[in-house]
């Protein structure tokens, strides 16, 4: 199959990729279609034709990834199907030779990052040849963040691929894996200010819990109650306007927001109304939910948001909602980042429960590794007092010591926290 696009590329034009870009490029498509992106955008020539190599089980990725190329401006792209012989080493041969007899001019390449251990090893032997010596073979390292290139004769440093040389948006790094979001990710942080008192409070255990007496007041007032004593939906918009709860038992920090806010009354009320009044919430039941929990999302949003400009972050943003067949909810990444096209995913929860806490970040860990690969880093934003003890047994739990967990402790302090995880991941990338 045969796609063929016109217009500009977007690709960078002077790098030090250059001088190992090809105008023909075969790529090994694999279960994860990022490596093949980044690949495609670093190592081929403008006016170039790309080969994706896939089988029956990847064609579906091939075939999205070959359209996302094709509007980014590669005007060629190849499909090679190998159906199910990903393994046999004579289908492999006799479906790539053809399209490489065929090349009459240019140069060739042949990025072995995707794929099966044998595909790669057999689609390798084919393309190799003493009479092509200037044939680039090369593969992603997602530990180093490396691009490594083959060479028979003296070593050639593996390249890393700064943030500022691949900047990929949060979207369309769903949208590289099939997924489209069910609504435009929020960059602004919903009542900073207010959430930045919150996180003062939860400092303090005992503070916090004060914070929850006066929260169960809140709920019993705005929330509806099932037949069996369970807690239901919030009322109604109507109802909630009507809603002025007593502050008396609430900590002084938060009074203090509030009144910022202008939210308090003169009776030392908290009026929905006002809050209402002051459009920042669509629906009041988006505040409910803010109080329920979510403005730690925002509050971990602005400390991101903080910091974006001097971690080279290419996007940042919360609330990604992404359908997943075979859920009915799909899945949600609360706060999110990347550099370059390093997925950093974040999840948060007001919880200390140790259990909770575990499931938020096995959660983050799964999906995150689905959308971003072996590249993505993954951290828990809680209220734990024994965040380094949830961050070892976690890591035990599932291989992996790059994860990060951030505590009770940390929460006034999240931007340098971030920032310092950040700089240890690259730490890390850069000594092995």
């Amino acid at each position: 199959m045969k796609v063929e696009q016109e217009g500009e590329t977007g690709f960078m034009s002077k790098s030090e990729f250059d001088k190992y870009k090809v105008d023909h490029l075969f790529l090994l498509i694999g279960e994860n279609p990022l490596p093949n992106y980044v690949a495609a955008r670093l190592l081929l020539n403008q006016g170039g034709t790309l080969y994706l190599v896939h089988t029956t089980h990847t064609a579906k990725s091939a075939t999205h990834l070959a359209k996302i190329l094709g509007d980014e401006g590669v005007r060629t792209i190849e499909l090679l199907s190998l159906q199910h012989y990903e393994s046999d080493a004579y289908h492999i041969k006799e479906t790539i030779r053809p399209r490489l007899e065929a090349i009459k001019n240019g140069t060739i390449g042949l990025n072995y990052t995707g794929g099966t251990k044998a595909m790669a090893v057999h689609t390798y032997r084919t393309v190799f040849s003493p009479d092509r010596p200037d044939t680039v073979f090369s593969y992603l390292d997602p530990r180093k963040l490396k691009m490594c290139i083959d060479s028979d004769n003296t070593p050639i440093e593996p390249i890393k691929v700064k943030p500022e040389v691949l900047p990929v948006k949060l979207a369309k790094l769903f949208q590289i894996h099939g997924l489209e979001l069910k609504a435009h990710p929020t960059q602004q942080a919903q009542l900073p200010d207010l959430a930045a008192a919150f996180a003062e409070v939860f400092k303090d255990k005992d503070k916090a819990k004060q914070w929850f007496d006066w929260y169960c007041i809140f709920r019993e007032e705005a929330r509806k109650k099932k037949k069996n004593g369970d807690w239901g939906d919030w009322k109604s918009q109507t109802a909630l306007l009507e809603l002025a709860i007593p502050l008396e038992k609430l900590p002084q920090e938060i009074l203090t927001a509030f009144c910022h806010e202008n939210f308090v009354i003169s009776d030392n009320k908290l009026s929905l109304k006002e809050v209402h009044n002051k459009n920042t919430f669509t629906k009041l039941e988006h505040f409910c939910d803010w109080l329920d929990g979510l403005w730690l999302e925002h509050h971990v949003l602005e400390q991101v948001k903080n910091i974006f400009a001097q971690c080279s972050m290419g996007d940042y943003g919360m609330n990604f909602q992404v359908p997943l067949v075979g859920t009915v909810d799909g899945f949600q990444f609360d706060v999110a980042f990347t550099r370059g096209y390093q997925l950093f995913a974040i999840s948060v929860s007001t919880t200390s429960n140790r259990k909770l806490c575990k499931g938020k970040l096995f959660e983050a860990y799964l999906r995150a590794r689905q959308m971003g690969g072996d590249e993505a880093r993954v951290a828990l934003i809680c209220c734990t007092d024994e965040p380094d003890s949830l961050r070892s047994e976690i890591a035990v739990s599932i291989d992996d010591k790059k994860i990060a967990v951030f505590g009770r402790e940390d929460l006034m302090d999240l931007s340098s926290k971030i920032e310092a995880w950040i700089k240890q991941n690259d730490k890390d990338a850069s000594a092995k």
